[in-house]
C-alpha cells in the first residue's frame, strides 16, 4: 500500500469527519498515548538497555511499510498535527523497492522524530530484550490501536449512514 498512500489517507480520514467524531477520535488518541506514558513509565529499564546495547539497530534495516499502518499516521497526526509538514518530507525518502532505516529517524540517524507518547504501534511495544516487566502496559497499547483501528474500519458506515439520513429526511 506504501507509506504516502496511509499518509493521505490517515489526513482524508481527519478531514473529512464531522466534529463529533473527532470528539471521539481525539478521546481515543487520548487513551493510546496514555497507555504509551504508562508503558514508558514501566518500560524505562528495558529502554535504557536498547539504546545502550542495540543503539537503535530496531530502526535499521527494516520494512518500515509494514511497522507503520494507518492507524499510526491516524494517531500521529491527531494528536501532534504540528509533525504533519516534517512526515511529508520524510515520506519523499520512501522507497517501494528497498527496504533500509526508519525515514523517521532525525537525519536519517536517531533518534526518532515522532514525540514519546505519539509513536506508532509497533515502534513502542518492541523491545530488544525481555518483555514480561511491561507485558500488562503492552497488551494495554496494543488494545487502544486495535480500538482506534475499529473506529476507523466502522467510520464508513457511519458516513453511509448519515448521508443516507439526510438524503430521506
Amino acid at each position: 500500500m506504501g507509506l504516502k498512500y496511509k499518509f493521505k489517507k490517515a489526513e482524508e480520514i481527519i478531514q473529512k469527519s464531522d466534529p463529533r467524531e473527532l470528539e471521539r477520535l481525539r478521546d481515543i488518541c487520548g487513551e493510546i498515548q496514555g497507555a504509551q506514558h504508562q508503558l514508558l513509565q514501566r518500560a524505562k529499564d528495558m529502554l535504557k538497555r536498547c539504546e545502550m546495547g542495540c543503539e537503535g539497530l530496531c530502526c535499521r534495516n527494516i520494512e518500515i511499510d509494514a511497522i507503520i499502518g494507518l492507524p499510526d499516521f491516524v494517531y500521529i497526526l491527531a494528536m501532534e498535527r504540528s509533525l504533519r509538514e516534517t512526515m511529508a518530507t520524510c515520506l519523499e525518502r520512501e522507497s517501494l523497492f528497498y527496504s533500509s532505516d526508519c525515514i523517521f529517524l532525525e537525519g536519517g540517524i536517531g533518534p526518532c522524530l515522532f514525540p514519546s507518547g505519539i509513536r506508532p504501534e509497533v515502534c513502542v511495544v518492541t523491545f530488544c530484550s525481555d518483555e514480561s516487566p511491561a507485558r500488562k502496559e503492552i497488551a494495554l497499547v496494543k488494545r487502544k490501536f486495535m480500538k482506534l483501528g475499529g473506529f476507523i474500519l466502522l467510520r464508513r458506515p457511519r458516513a453511509f449512514k448519515r448521508l443516507l439520513s439526510r438524503m430521506c429526511c
